[in-house]
């Protein structure tokens, strides 16, 4: 075995050893004779020092994500991890959908075009340029791409939701410079964060195929409702002059609804009540968790922001809390995530699932 093959063989170690057993031999002869030569020095030297091409590295770590999280047929423990990947998407374009829906009702609210309950005029911060109402009103009127991206996901349509998610990301990174560059203030690391998930949900959309469990198209709708409401509630709690208790930023109503979440999931799988969603327990928990550990990243940069950058206009008791709030969902990340673990472990992802991987995929 040469040199050039053992790399190969090294970087074939990503794909599903299920898979592997069945192609593994097919996919090294074909690199090496996609490599072949007929000068003996170059081949000798090729042999000795050639490395996989990135592009031919690209390739099968693509493969390796699509077998995992995006094949129908895969082995059991791939196909549990797909679909909580697919309920965590679906959980984030929610929030995005939600922010996007909010995000248009208040500033038509402040424009006074909705006249249910009076608002202050809408202006522009003290210093801002002129052209600060155009670049405002292009971040809100292209966040709401990530509506219908989410209703056409619950919908089934899966091509027009990475269409318009790929569309609401991209434009969230423009409009996010563009604001930079008008008003000449720094871009927090909690928005850089926020665009990488952004990115990631779009990505993540790859673990739909045909084989996918079916969307619950009704309780989601619901859960975008009650979202709504409570991004709402929120947004007009911070909008009082003196709100009553010390405000949650952003990052921190997440930690409290996902770690409320969490709580009122681990009750419900230490009790021996069957309810209608105990079929989905299972599944529950690495969702929740890749959630957990999505938000605890986000109260991580947000509190990095506040130690540098201050946390001026926010309550004092903001940052304790916060801290707070890191510990409590790092805790119910770990909890959730050994759990995991230790259930999906029980499932098969061996050699002897090879025979559902009797078609090559690449």
């Amino acid at each position: 075995m040469t040199r050039l093959e053992e790399r190969y063989r090294r970087v074939l170690r990503l794909l599903p050893a299920s898979y592997r057993a069945v192609w593994e031999e097919d996919m090294v002869a074909t690199f090496l004779s996609s490599v072949d030569t007929d000068d003996p020095e170059e081949a000798e030297y090729i042999a000795d020092f050639g490395r996989p091409s990135w592009s031919e590295v690209a390739s099968i770590v693509a493969l390796a994500v699509r077998l995992r999280i995006g094949t129908a047929g895969a082995p059991p423990r791939y196909a549990a991890w797909s679909e909580a990947i697919r309920l965590s998407v679906l959980a984030g374009m929610l929030v995005n959908a939600a922010l996007s829906a909010v995000g248009v009702a208040m500033t038509l609210w402040l424009a006074g075009m909705i006249p249910l309950v009076s608002a202050p005029a809408l202006a522009e911060p003290p210093g801002y340029p002129d052209s600060w109402h155009r670049v405002h009103l292009f971040a809100v009127l292209s966040g709401l791409l990530w509506l219908p991206a989410f209703l056409a996901l619950v919908s089934g349509r899966v091509a027009a939701a990475r269409w318009l998610g790929s569309a609401a990301a991209a434009s969230a990174v423009v409009s996010t410079i563009v604001t930079a560059l008008v008003t000449h203030e720094r871009i927090s690391g909690e928005v850089c964060y926020t665009l990488v998930l952004n990115t990631v949900l779009v990505l993540a959309l790859a673990a739909w195929h045909r084989g996918a469990s079916p969307v619950d198209r009704r309780s989601w709708l619901a859960a975008l409702g009650v979202c709504v409401v409570l991004v709402t509630g929120y947004v007009w709690l911070l909008s009082r002059p003196t709100p009553p208790l010390p405000p949650l930023d952003w990052a921190g109503l997440q930690c409290v609804v996902v770690v409320a979440a969490v709580a009122l999931h681990l009750a419900g799988q230490v009790s021996r009540r069957r309810g209608r969603f105990t079929a989905l327990k299972p599944i529950l928990t690495p969702t929740l968790a890749i959630i957990a550990f999505a938000v605890l990243g986000l109260r991580l940069v947000s509190l990095l922001d506040y130690a540098l950058f201050g946390s001026e206009g926010w309550h004092p008791a903001t940052v304790m809390l916060g801290i707070a709030e890191a510990v409590a969902i790092a805790v119910a990340a770990t909890v959730l995530a050994l759990l995991s673990a230790r259930s999906l472990r029980r499932l098969p992802a061996t050699a002897a699932d090879a025979a559902a991987w009797s078609t090559p995929t690449r």
